[in-house]
């Protein structure tokens, strides 16, 4: 058991040892941050500093050889405000400038930066160690705001699109100073500003004039524009007469070619009509002369046959019939014994017909 507790000691005096080593030799940079290395002594390599960023994570310390500075190289803010709650260095910082009309202006502005990649070494060659390098940021923005504003008339502050013209060159300019140092700047925002009370009254009735002569700019435009439609309306007016009286005549010279069509066709179906009955007309007499030539040849013939047949026996017939109906008895006696009423032929004989020898 003995052994056992001496082997588990100098297991954790080995462990601690070699985490005291290890922790005194290496060094860890945080996630946002970048190191830059100085050789103190030039006993590995060549004394001074290293020209190198070194990235977040493990890395070798070699004790006092080596010296060791951390930069943030994330994105940084500068906020220059009037407002002490709101300041980088919370104290009424903001950024005061004289129109190029003699007006004092006070704008809240904002600088985004950071450190250009691989460049912190740069920085440190530049500025030095520590946050010397944010006071370099907030002169040199002081400078280019009052250069650029300052050459802005008062009335332009009130156009956000000059604003930001001017504040894209407070970019340029402050890039041009920045980055040879080792620094970058995202952009530039002008957050706020402020006229002097004098000049805000002076645009206050400034506004208040030029709103004015507007106003009657339109009234008179107005008025103008009221005699423009008077004749825009008599004009319109006119041009529904016109269209009216054309719509009228061509609605009468429509009809009259109408009319003139219905008389057209009414001509033609009298005279179609008036053909046709013509020729009805002409084929009923030729039909009816047909008719009465056929009439006028029958009787001519019944005519012609009753005279032949008057002229033999029974044209004797014929009287003695005639004779028979033209009989009138009214009461008479006839004595059965001398006239016999059986024997026809005696009496035909009597009534003046002869007798009709037989035929064999």
């Amino acid at each position: 058991m003995k052994i056992i507790k001496v082997i588990s000691i100098l297991i954790t005096l080995i462990i601690l040892g070699f985490w005291l080593v290890l922790h005194s030799l290496t060094i860890d940079i945080p996630i946002g941050q970048v190191g830059v290395r100085i050789q103190q002594y030039a006993i590995f390599g060549k004394q001074g500093l290293v020209p190198k960023d070194f990235k977040p994570g493990w890395h070798l310390d070699r004790g006092p050889i080596d010296k060791w500075l951390l930069f943030n190289s994330t994105a940084q803010t500068l906020e220059m405000t009037r407002d002490p709650r709101q300041g980088s260095d919370r104290s009424i910082d903001d950024i005061k400038v004289q129109s190029a009309d003699g007006y004092a202006i006070s704008l809240d502005v904002t600088v985004k930066y950071q450190i250009i990649k691989d460049q912190a070494y740069q920085l440190y060659k530049q500025i030095g160690a520590g946050t010397k390098y944010k006071i370099i940021v907030r002169n040199e923005a002081q400078k280019a705001c009052m250069g650029a504003f300052g050459q802005m008339k008062t009335e332009d502050f009130y156009n956000p699109a000059a604003r930001r013209t001017t504040a894209n060159e407070v970019h340029k300019h402050l890039n041009a100073a920045l980055t040879p140092k080792g620094l970058e700047v995202i952009d530039v925002l002008i957050r706020s500003v402020q006229f002097d009370p004098e000049y805000e009254n002076k645009i206050r009735r400034k506004k208040l004039a030029d709103q004015e002569v507007e106003l009657n700019k339109s009234m008179g435009k107005a008025e103008e524009m009221s005699g423009k439609t008077q004749v825009i309306e008599a004009e319109t007016k006119k041009l529904v007469n016109i269209v009216i009286k054309e719509k009228d005549a061509a609605l009468i010279r429509m009809q009259a070619e109408t009319d003139l069509q219905i008389a057209t066709i009414k001509a033609e179906y009298d005279r179609y009509v008036k053909e046709k009955q013509a020729d009805a007309d002409l084929v009923a007499a030729q039909k009816d002369a047909e008719g009465t030539l056929l009439v006028r040849t029958s009787e001519a013939a019944g005519e012609r046959l009753r005279n032949e047949a008057l002229q033999g026996s029974g044209g004797d017939i014929l009287v003695a019939l005639e004779a028979a109906r033209n009989l009138t008895v009214t009461d008479v006696d006839v004595s059965t014994l001398h006239i016999n009423f059986l024997d026809l032929d005696a009496i035909v004989d009597q009534l003046g017909a002869k007798k009709q020898p037989a035929q064999n």
